[in-house]
Formats: C-alpha cells, sequence, structure tokens
C-alpha cells in the first residue's frame, strides 16, 4: 500500500519527539499525545531531504522557541534525538 512507509516514519518519528524530546513535559500524563504531531511533517521532510544534523536540531530548538514557548531549552544537547531520527531516517 503506498504511503505506509511514510506513515510508519511519521509514527516513529512522533513517537521519538514524545519520548526524547517533549519541551512541554507532557510524556507522563495520562492519555494520548498528540502535541508533537504537527511538526512531524516538516521533520520528516527534512530528513527525506538529507537535512544535516545542524539543520535538524535548528528546527528542533526553533521549534521549542518559537512554537511551544521555551527559549530556554535552545541550548540543551539533542544528540540523542537526532540519533534516533537518523534511524528512522534510513527506513525513508
Amino acid at each position: 500500500m503506498p504511503g505506509t512507509e511514510r506513515e510508519e516514519a511519521e509514527r516513529a518519528i512522533d513517537r521519538a519527539l514524545l519520548d526524547q524530546w517533549d519541551p512541554l513535559g507532557v510524556r507522563e500524563t495520562p492519555g494520548p499525545h498528540d502535541e508533537y504531531r504537527r511538526f512531524v511533517p516538516g521533520i520528516y521532510s527534512l530528513l527525506a531531504r538529507g537535512g544535516s544534523d545542524v539543520q535538524v536540531t535548528r528546527l528542533l530548538h526553533q521549534l521549542e522557541r518559537d512554537e511551544l514557548g521555551h527559549p530556554e531549552l535552545a541550548a540543551r544537547d539533542l544528540t540523542p534525538l537526532v540519533r534516533t531520527l537518523r534511524e528512522i531516517e534510513r527506513s525513508i
């Protein structure tokens, strides 16, 4: 079925954002979590276009600052998350 690989990759990105990024701190809250789902297509596209680790990190920090209102997180190391996203990228 066309699109299945993309859907799986996007689900994996969404899960990685919640498990390893979670700037809003919602991971431990019961219930479904779609807080970061709106960012998934942009991250997927950046990975699919071959964006560098620096570009991915900048995008995540920009989202923290501009979309989620957490500029204080801009200095945190996102290397483990970027590594996970690179693993997901291999399926794209």
